[in-house]
């Protein structure tokens, strides 16, 4: 039994973005690692660039793991609509 595509369809831009955002962290990662290794001889580089990668990956999947965990309690949710609404109100009083 297949799933109708029309289901997926609205949410492929939402993994499109997050693919591209992943990407650019990557990058991100990989040019500050870089430039934070350049002094090391050659063979503490490599260990410190695939270490240090690696602790990049796995801390954004844990970090996305809890945020996923966190998001459904509803007080974190009343808080987030809470800072938005005073943010907006601050933003709008700046533009009066």
């Amino acid at each position: 039994m297949l799933m109708d595509p029309s289901l997926i369809l609205p949410y492929l831009w939402v993994l499109v973005v997050l693919v591209f955002l992943e990407g650019l962290l990557a990058a991100d990662n990989a040019i500050v690692m870089a430039v934070m290794v350049k002094h090391l001889p050659p063979e503490q580089r490599k260990k410190a660039l695939f270490y240090g990668l690696l602790g990049a990956f796995v801390f954004r999947f844990l970090a996305l793991f809890l945020i996923s965990i966190i998001a459904n309690f509803w007080f974190i949710q009343a808080a987030g609509a809470v800072y938005l609404i005073l943010y907006v109100n601050q933003k709008s009083m700046a533009v009066l």
